[in-house]
């Protein structure tokens, strides 16, 4: 059986599951040993990466670099086609999640906290983020839903965190109507379906801490 070292909260974690969860494979998950950074947990992944995979006694970490991984090693369930132009196709999507779409949505988290909130950088933070939804609208555009692929893993819990945080905030972005439809695509397939219904608890539990709601 596989083991994954993830977080509850982790995007990065909840993207390897739904790989995970779609090519219906067998894993256990165990927080990081002594915690995140700590000298342990770096003694089995250097660079302290979450997700972190154990095959066997191989060790893998970054969701990307395991889903590729996974692919090639248990090739059930295909997240990529065989055709080079359009594996590369696929990897530019989801390069797009981790370097461009996710850092812009990682500039709210501060300022759910009303004690860390400014409007004025909620405003550059929305700027920023209409800019990257409308750049992925015109990527989309070159692709059909159907099956689930290797870029689809990234985006649902990312949409999510962002519907809930700008709800929070009192505030909204631009959502071309392609993305939308993407959107609900992406939570109608069941491995995403089934990893939001195991994520929501754990960004509802965040969302207190940061508003004080804690009981």
């Amino acid at each position: 059986m596989l083991t994954i070292y993830a977080i509850p909260h982790s995007l990065y974690c909840a993207k390897l599951r739904i790989a995970l969860r779609h090519k219906q494979l067998d894993w256990k998950e165990e927080p990081p040993p002594s915690g995140v950074g700590s000298d342990k947990y770096r003694s089995i992944i250097p660079s302290g990466n979450l997700p972190t995979l154990k095959d066997g006694e191989f060790v893998l970490g970054d969701s990307e670099a395991i889903i590729e991984y996974l692919e090639e090693a248990y090739p059930d369930n295909p997240l990529m086609p065989e055709n080079p132009r359009q594996r590369a196709r696929y990897r530019e999507m989801s390069r797009f999640h981790d370097t461009r779409l996710e850092p812009a949505l990682r500039q709210f988290f501060p300022l759910v906290d009303p004690a860390t909130r400014d409007h004025d950088i909620i405003g550059a933070a929305i700027i920023a983020m209409n800019a990257r939804l409308e750049q992925l609208g015109t990527m989309l555009s070159g692709f059909d839903n159907g099956q689930l692929r290797l870029f689809d893993c990234g985006y649902p819990i990312t949409f999510i965190w962002l519907r809930v945080i700008t709800d929070r905030l009192g505030t909204a972005v631009q959502w071309p109507e392609n993305v939308v439809a993407y959107d609900n695509w992406l939570s109608s397939t069941p491995s995403v379906a089934e990893e939001i219904a195991h994520y929501m608890p754990h960004v509802e539990a965040w969302l207190a801490t940061k508003l004080g709601t804690t009981q």
